[in-house]
């Protein structure tokens, strides 16, 4: 089973996705805040994805954005947001948008697309 990096610091929000994402065939790892997710980016855990939230309680989400692309280049990273700031072009990598409240189902299956390379 793959594995995504959830940052995103409500409860609600991750519990949802949690399940979400279970359901299309990944295992979640939850970071509540943007200095855990730095540290499971800078980590030898193999991840499909990680879908960063831009308003973390300890930094912006453009930081874990940055620090996704520069440790995992290539991995697809999802900004989530309820701005409905453009998406970013970090250090060559392409970020995707998921703008607040998105169905969890699609963005799953957004997820697995990107994950099997389509």
């Amino acid at each position: 089973m793959s594995s995504v990096l959830l940052a995103e610091d409500e409860f609600l929000i991750r519990a949802v996705l949690v399940e979400a994402l279970g359901g299309a065939g990944f295992t979640c790892i939850e970071a509540p805040t943007g200095k855990e997710a730095l540290d499971v980016l800078a980590g030898d855990k193999p991840l499909a994805a990680a879908i960063i939230d831009l308003g973390l309680p300890d930094m912006p989400g453009l930081e874990v954005i940055e620090a996704a692309v520069k440790y995992r280049p290539g991995m697809p990273v999802i900004q989530c947001s309820g701005s409905h700031a453009a998406a970013l072009a970090v250090g060559g990598g392409k970020v995707h948008v998921f703008h607040k409240p998105y169905n969890p189902e699609e963005l799953s299956n957004f997820i697995a697309k990107l994950a099997r390379g389509a």
